[in-house]
């Protein structure tokens, strides 16, 4: 959802919104807050990552804006992934290595489809989207998107993640009746 308020990009940059929001064209676009599910997933992964981290030399970051386009147009995505010889910005202009997203019941799939757009043309080689309650895994990069079969997917500098074990611990996570 656009607010009806056109905003400078100084001002964007530097406010502190709760929670953050994107900045599209001029606009501030409202992210969907993150339910259970998607909170817990999005802590799952990043549990994940962070535990081969230093072995595989990267860091991870939540909830990060991106200069996705020099409009410019910034993008907030649930998790990065930066090698450590990535520059320190304080808002990343340098494309991470890769971006995930995980799905809110609220989100769209044309809105999804935009920011996948915007990920592959600044030169994100890997984008993971992941929907925690239809339990699938879809894949972006320059070969295409695609839905992840297996639900195992990796990158040369993460590696493997199999989101079936994850989808797993989720489930164990969530109250009967949820």
């Amino acid at each position: 959802m656009t607010t009806s308020t056109a905003v400078p990009i100084e001002e964007y940059l530097r406010t502190c919104y709760e929670p953050d929001v994107e900045y599209v064209d001029g606009q501030l676009v409202e992210r969907n807050v993150g339910e259970w599910k998607h909170g817990l997933l999005q802590s799952l992964i990043v549990e994940l990552l962070s535990q081969r981290r230093r072995q595989r030399g990267f860091r991870v970051i939540t909830e990060l804006r991106i200069q996705v386009t020099s409009e410019p147009r910034y993008r907030i995505p649930d998790i990065c992934v930066v090698s450590i010889a990535h520059p320190y910005e304080r808002y990343l202009t340098h494309p991470p290595h890769l971006a995930i997203e995980v799905l809110s019941p609220d989100d769209e799939p044309a809105d999804m489809l935009a920011k996948i757009g915007e990920y592959l043309a600044m030169g994100i080689p890997h984008i993971w989207v992941v929907d925690p309650n239809k339990r699938k895994v879809v894949e972006a990069g320059s070969q295409g998107i695609r839905e992840s079969s297996t639900r195992i997917v990796e990158t040369d500098l993460v590696g493997s993640v199999d989101f079936n074990e994850l989808f797993t611990q989720l489930d164990e996570a969530v109250q009967p009746g949820e």
